[in-house]
């Protein structure tokens, strides 16, 4: 069984070009999932911010028209 490297809110943020204080608003609004080790000891995947990534992506109507996960209304 492989397990996926933990990455504290510093090392995500420089993967994904955010800050730690943008990393830990996210999880602090329960928006980034985190594995908590001790109350101060919080840290990611990057299974979840992938996760994040995708609830958090949005399309404009035209396009998700366009790309067919919106029925047309003709």
């Amino acid at each position: 069984m492989s397990q996926e490297k933990l990455l504290s809110p510093k090392e995500l943020g420089a993967l994904v070009g955010l800050s730690t204080a943008q990393i830990r608003a996210l999880m602090n609004d329960g928006r980034l999932e985190f594995v908590e080790i001790t109350p101060k000891t919080r840290l990611l995947t990057m299974t979840g911010w992938e996760r994040f990534q995708k609830r958090a992506t949005k399309l404009r109507w035209d396009e998700r028209e366009r790309d067919g996960s919106v029925p047309s209304v003709n």
